[in-house]
């Protein structure tokens, strides 16, 4: 199609002359719009009539999409004498292009609570919600192709059609782990991660970097895939992410949490921040931190004040841990144990955690069963109901305590000192350590005598239970001579 002449391109004016009046028709280049100026001449003769202005309509083919108000407005004039300028008398109906091909995406934002929808007078902005995560799993629909449309034709005021313009196919680029289905408009994941979808462009990312800090302008994350962080992770923040997580910064009083490893710098909780974890826990410290742990906690310099539940082992290589209560079902090892000013501080090895906080919650519901039997008038009293109820209890807390891990082991190593006033528990026996001792040295329970033994330091991949045996078979080796 060629291109609009300058004289397509300016308005055409028409002019009607009477004696009694001007009349001056203004209309657009696309032909869409007529503007009309009336003015009496003032010299006498007739104003216009309807007649008059239906004759003009017709002479210069204004005939589609009269304005009957500006119409009316304008015969009113004509009628008391008066002008009337820049009256919108015809409007036409432009093309309307129809609407390109694009990408029809199929999967909702990842977050664990909806977006106020600004209804609730009790919504919250969440300010740490910045960003918007597409998580999917594999052969996930993620989107499909929409064809483009046809659009829909437009009339000029001389009752011309302006024929419409279809959209424009989209051409679709497949990225990394999307292909395309068997109808050629579905579009599906072949790995679990983040959609990024542009224009025509569309992938599943399964690393997600961040160049510098977790700060109000990254907000949260919620990411099906692995996360590294090349800064540190502000106080409020919450990194969340299947495959793994590592932070090369420090983390204030935030949530970190995958199913897989995760490796941080450094972590200040402040009694708030906590970290869960599937897989293994690396860091330089942990200060004032909860941990949740599917496998080992392997920590370089301190672990200080810190609520760890650990189902591997706990390692602290150079420093020390003092304060707070940890448990590993693999044992616990450090290179100092406690502290000088006596920072209450307990260790459990080889227990699992989820099962001591099944016992403590049975232990309760026992002591309450007893208390309300005790307290209950003789008359309400159901002994035989209260027998068999307590019964229960108890065969649940022996059912819980009989369970057998591979990796169990109630073993404790001490590389350099062990100060008094520390909680040692392994097995079931339970003991504060009343004189400082020198490592390197193991302990671990003394099924014999009772208590513990304490002896040369022995790395946490010989289990006690081993160890242990060796000494109950020299026993009987020696009561049989």
């Amino acid at each position: 199609m060629s291109e609009p002449s300058s004289e397509q391109q300016k308005p055409i004016v028409l002019l009607g002359k009477r004696q009694g009046y001007i009349i001056s028709f203004e209309i657009a280049p696309n032909r869409l719009e007529c503007w009309c100026t009336y003015t009496p001449s003032g010299m006498g003769g007739s104003p216009m009539s309807e007649t008059d202005l239906q004759g003009f309509l017709r002479q210069y083919k204004i005939l589609e999409g009269l304005q009957e108000d500006s119409m009316h407005r304008l015969l009113h004039a004509a009628a008391t004498g008066m002008a009337a300028t820049n009256l919108l008398l015809a409007q036409g109906s432009p093309m309307l292009p129809g609407k390109n091909g694009y990408i029809n995406l199929a999967v909702k934002e990842a977050n664990d609570e909806p977006a106020p929808d600004g209804n609730g007078k009790d919504d919250v902005v969440d300010f740490r919600r910045v960003q918007v995560f597409l998580n999917v799993e594999p052969d996930d629909l993620i989107g499909t192709i929409i064809p483009p449309e046809p659009g829909t034709p437009g009339m000029t005021i001389h009752g011309d059609i302006l024929p419409a313009q279809a959209g424009a196919p989209l051409t679709v680029k497949l990225g990394q782990n999307v292909r395309m289905g068997d109808d050629e408009v579905s579009l599906f994941a072949t790995a679990t991660g983040r959609i990024f979808c542009k224009d025509a462009d569309i992938s599943v990312e399964e690393l997600y970097t961040i160049s510098g800090d977790v700060d109000f302008k990254v907000g949260n994350i919620l990411f099906k895939g692995f996360v590294e962080i090349k800064g540190d992770v502000l106080d409020g923040f919450s990194v969340q992410a299947n495959k793994g997580v590592k932070i090369q910064g420090n983390v204030g009083t935030s949530t970190i949490k995958s199913d897989g490893n995760i490796s941080i710098c450094g972590m200040s909780g402040q009694g708030k921040g906590q970290i869960i974890c599937g897989g293994n826990l690396a860091a330089n410290f942990l200060y004032d931190t909860t941990v949740e742990c599917d496998g080992d906690v392997n920590v370089e310099v301190e672990i200080r004040n810190c609520t760890i539940n650990c189902l591997g082992a706990i390692r602290v290589a150079k420093g020390g841990l003092a304060g707070g209560d940890s448990v590993a079902l693999g044992g616990i090892q450090t290179a100092v144990l406690g502290t000088v000013t006596s920072l209450k501080t307990r260790v459990i090895a080889g227990a699992h955690y989820r099962d001591l906080a099944e016992i403590t919650q049975l232990f309760n519901d026992l002591k309450k069963l007893i208390e309300e039997f005790n307290s209950a008038p003789a008359s309400m009293k159901n002994p035989m109901d209260f027998s068999v109820k307590k019964l229960a209890i108890t065969k649940q807390i022996q059912e819980i305590r009989s369970r057998v891990y591979d990796q169990c082991n109630p073993k404790l190593n001490v590389r350099k000192h062990l100060f008094e006033g520390v909680t040692i528990v392994l097995g079931s026996l339970s003991e504060q350590v009343k004189e400082e001792r020198d490592g390197p040295l193991s302990i671990i329970e003394n099924t014999i005598e009772g208590g513990f033994r304490y002896l040369g330091m022995t790395g946490l991949e010989f289990k006690a239970s081993d160890i242990e045996k060796s000494f109950v078979l020299q026993a009987q080796r020696e009561n049989a001579a």
